[in-house]
């Protein structure tokens, strides 16, 4: 049904409108179904919780905030008048909850973002940002009614951040390291020649190898760039490499972007 087809006679006299509606605040309270509130409310406390356990900046109340909001926003985007629910195709043109959950998700997307921090080349808030934004889709199945949904999804998101953490601690991830050796101008050829065979005994690669040096009786820099698992090495290769001829300082640090 096109818009210009519509009869202003169905959608009812302002007084039969006014007649339809609760008599008050009161009658509102008694008629409302507050099972998608308190599910919400519940769904999101529980993930909130396992976020808050970890020392997250966003735990229980953002998380229960944005999961009642994203439920009461779809939930009331379905409440229509009476008379606007007798023609599908004018309740259609009053309001599009799609369309309302995709703006919902959006903005979620910024609250999200700001929960990630960044130190050097160590990124902490992704999964919680993924998390908030999680949650205010499960809000947004709530206020459609989709309630087994709803409970099915947030059961896989508890696992998902429960179980899947203890896999992930045996997985040593790429890393990407500054070794800076500093020592006497004398041995520079050889020393850096001996640090080099020595990363590449214990498996770690050299991407790039730069420094400076000053005078005759200045110390020389070397700066290497390497590659690496996360096997934990930097305290035994300062010690091996703080023990090579001609070495005065040796530091192991992050790569600052």
């Amino acid at each position: 049904m096109e818009p210009a087809d519509l009869d202003p006679s169905s959608l009812g006299t302002p007084a039969a409108l006014a007649a339809s509606a609760p008599t008050g605040w009161l009658d509102q309270l008694t008629g409302l179904d507050y099972v998608p509130l308190l599910l919400a409310i519940l769904i999101g406390g529980v993930i909130g919780l396992e976020r808050e356990m970890h020392g997250r900046p966003a735990g229980v109340r953002t998380h229960i905030l944005v999961c009642l909001t994203s439920t009461l926003l779809i939930f009331s985007s379905r409440q229509l008048p009476p008379d606007l629910l007798i023609d599908r195709d004018i309740a259609n043109l009053v309001m599009d909850p799609n369309r309302l959950a995709a703006g919902i998700l959006t903005g979620i997307g910024f609250l999200g973002a700001a929960t990630v921090i960044r130190a050097g080349d160590i990124v902490r808030g992704i999964t919680t940002g993924a998390t908030v934004w999680s949650t205010a889709g499960i809000g947004v199945v709530i206020g459609q009614g989709e309630y087994g949904l709803a409970l099915a999804s947030s059961g896989i998101v508890l696992v998902v951040l429960a179980g899947m953490d203890k896999l992930t601690r045996g997985i040593r991830p790429v890393i990407y390291r500054r070794l800076i050796v500093r020592g006497e101008r004398s041995e520079l050829p050889a020393l850096a020649n001996s640090i080099a065979a020595l990363l590449s005994a214990h498996q770690i690669r050299v991407q790039d190898l730069s420094g400076q040096r000053g005078g005759d009786e200045q110390p020389f820099e070397l700066v290497f760039h390497i590659r690496c698992r996360n096997e934990f090495q930097a305290p035994e290769m300062l010690e091996k490499i703080a023990d090579q001829r001609g070495v005065s300082s040796v530091e192991w640090s992050q790569i600052s972007h």
